[in-house]
């Protein structure tokens, strides 16, 4: 499996989010919703288009390939359950929960990941 960086992570995780949306995604779409510029954003697209995770022509909208969608849904659903764990089950504010989960659902092995998936689905009493 080829290693990809927390903040390509990122990037693949925000394509998702405005793809849902919106029907054309692209640099400026990405830059603005990362408060970041537009040459960054463009470094990182590239990269994610040399790895195999995205197509785009240029200055076209982006889109995913299999691997880059399956990716960018798996950062996504552990980002998610991540924020639910951290709000209902230790009580953390949703703003503090939010920005912990961006950090730590990148280093979370896929075994603690699963246990939390399963200890979510399977608590009682609520």
């Amino acid at each position: 499996m080829q290693y990809l960086s927390s903040s390509l992570e990122d990037y693949l995780e925000i394509i998702y989010i405005l793809m849902q949306n919106s029907d054309s995604v692209g640099i400026t779409d990405i830059a603005k919703a990362l408060s970041i510029s537009k040459p960054s954003v463009n470094k990182a697209v590239n990269l994610l288009k040399e790895k195999g995770y995205i197509c785009q022509e240029k200055y076209g909208k982006i889109i995913f390939t299999d691997k880059g969608i399956n990716t960018a849904k798996s950062v996504y659903k552990k980002h998610n359950m991540l924020t639910v764990f951290l709000t209902n089950i230790l009580g953390v504010s949703k703003k503090t929960a939010e920005i912990d989960a961006c950090k730590v659902e990148h280093v979370l092995s896929n075994e603690t990941i699963l246990r939390i998936e399963y200890f979510l689905k399977n608590r009682k009493g609520e």
